[in-house]
């Protein structure tokens, strides 16, 4: 009996669409926080409009933007097309995004058809443009060469937190930034918040940009409310690293986080890649600072919901409480 044999037909392969690119204008004279915040979101976006995350590098500053971002976090680098020229007349820019720290919906980006969408706005301040991203931001870090001989580690039974400073350019700028009173009644709050939560031994890093300030720090002591004698002096140590390797740290040793300029960008990111997601800061809604009069920071869309804010006691501005949202 013969066998009929049938060719197995194969469905035809649909063709597939167009690649289409995705850019934006960048701040790209600004410093290593504002890097992070502009390529996450872009490569967030991009994933959500399915296009191409693109880097057109324009001109000296975007060239060691890009070089100091692959510095520290190659991972996040590696997703984008990098095309060493400026962008071309023929692109128009798209406005979106036009305030520093407020989120705009990149749902309204999805009905354009153009091959090269070049969004206008820059800086992309909030976390809400890639919301479910850390552990994956945190795979994306080089792996450290300094092993930070000089500073503590985190261990199971050994807490380490983590205060950033920044003073040289904030102060007398708008930008809010505290006198060491608050750091210091803001440090009390914390350890003791964070000793209900995890009774461990806690040991403080100081990271900041005025090591003259931070070595006064290191002068003070505090009572905690037990009755135990807070010296600064035995009981901290102050990072002399540069930023890229002050991350890595963090990433892999700072439990707790406080921040105390609230809107340093990379003492945001010094709590949002930090290894135990535990971040405390200035209540920016309370201080005298530009950011939120100016209408161009949202606190809700900058913070992450569940960072805690903290702010002094208006009946005793010695006491720090946390703010109620």
């Amino acid at each position: 009996m013969a066998i009929e044999i049938f060719p197995t037909l194969k469905t035809p392969s649909k063709p597939r669409a167009p690649k289409k690119y995705l850019s934006s204008n960048l701040a790209a004279s600004s410093r290593l926080g504002n890097h992070l915040f502009e390529l996450s979101a872009l490569l967030s976006m991009s994933r959500k409009l399915n296009r191409v995350p693109t880097f057109f590098i324009q001109d000296e500053f975007h060239d060691q933007m890009i070089k100091d971002t692959d510095f520290l976090i190659p991972g996040l680098v590696d997703h984008f097309l990098i095309i060493n020229q400026s962008l071309p007349i023929s692109i128009i820019p798209t406005e979106f995004h036009m305030k520093c720290c407020i989120w705009d919906d990149p749902e309204k980006l999805m009905k354009i058809e153009d091959e090269y969408l070049h969004i206008q706005g820059t800086h992309f301040q909030s976390w809400k443009y890639f919301p479910r991203m850390r552990n994956e931001l945190i795979s994306y870090l080089k792996k450290p060469k300094n092993e930070f001989k000089d500073l503590p580690k985190s261990t199971g039974n050994h807490s380490i937190t983590c205060i950033h400073i920044r003073r040289t350019d904030f102060v007398g700028s708008g930008f809010h930034s505290p006198d060491n009173n608050f750091i210091l009644s803001a440090m009390k709050f914390v350890e003791e918040t964070e000793k209900q939560r995890r009774n461990l031994d806690t040991t403080f890093v100081f990271f900041g940009d005025d090591l003259k300030f931070m070595e006064e720090l290191l002068g003070e002591e505090y009572v905690l409310k037990d009755g135990t004698i807070r010296n600064l002096k035995n009981e901290s140590y102050i990072s002399k690293d540069d930023p890229q390797d002050t991350i890595l740290y963090s990433s892999s040793n700072c439990d707790v986080v406080l921040f105390t300029a609230p809107h340093s960008t990379f003492g945001w990111w010094l709590g949002y890649l930090s290894k135990g997601n535990q971040v405390y800061y200035t209540d920016i809604r309370v201080v005298a600072d530009v950011s939120v009069p100016s209408l161009t920071l949202y606190p809700d869309d900058y913070y992450p919901p569940h960072w805690t804010p903290i702010k002094s006691d208006k009946v005793d501005n010695t006491t720090i409480i946390e703010t109620l949202k």
